[in-house]
């Protein structure tokens, strides 16, 4: 009895680590998955940069989720209030590292972004700091609604001062992550 009882769980074991493999899913995006959320990505950047050099998240609208775009209104509200700045982001580039889509409706994206980033006080316009070549590592979360990736949030790490080039000296503050 004890011998058909570890064969019945040996049984059980292996038909429910078959479903769990059946359930897991390949998360490689196909090329047009690719290509959609690459295009996605880009079109959200540039339009970061222009919500950040502006102070106006609109260019946002039909790129983000409703939620992102708040918080990168707070992200700009907090900048203009905590130290008077403006910044003025161009983005150089970016290389995704990895890209996983899964359920074929979310995607998640890993990056490394490169900005070319100037600080200006919003008052007088004095610029204040400046980097051309700021590195940020970035996650992005992107989810595809009505048949568009929308990007739903964004996290960065900037890299490291010893790998980041040092900004230019402009008499100013540091910099600011675009």
């Amino acid at each position: 009895m004890n011998a058909t009882v570890r064969s019945a769980a040996a049984v059980i074991s292996v038909l429910l680590l078959a479903l769990l493999a059946a359930g897991c899913e390949d998360t490689t995006p196909t090329p047009a998955e690719r290509e959609a959320v690459e295009t996605a990505v880009r079109s959200y950047l540039d339009a970061l940069a222009e919500a950040y050099s502006t102070l106006d998240v609109s260019p946002l609208e039909g790129l983000a989720s409703p939620n992102e775009i708040q918080t990168v209104e707070k992200l700009l509200r907090t900048l203009a209030l905590s130290g008077n700045d403006r910044v003025d982001s161009e983005l150089i580039g970016f290389d995704v590292e990895t890209m996983i889509v899964f359920r074929r409706i979310n995607a998640t994206v890993r990056l490394i972004e490169v900005w070319d980033v100037t600080r200006y006080n919003l008052t007088t316009g004095q610029v204040k700091g400046r980097n051309p070549s700021s590195l940020q590592n970035t996650v992005l979360q992107l989810r595809r609604i009505d048949g568009a990736w929308l990007v739903i949030g964004r996290t960065v790490t900037l890299q490291d001062a010893a790998e980041d080039p040092p900004a230019e000296d402009t008499g100013g503050e540091g910099e600011e992550s675009g």
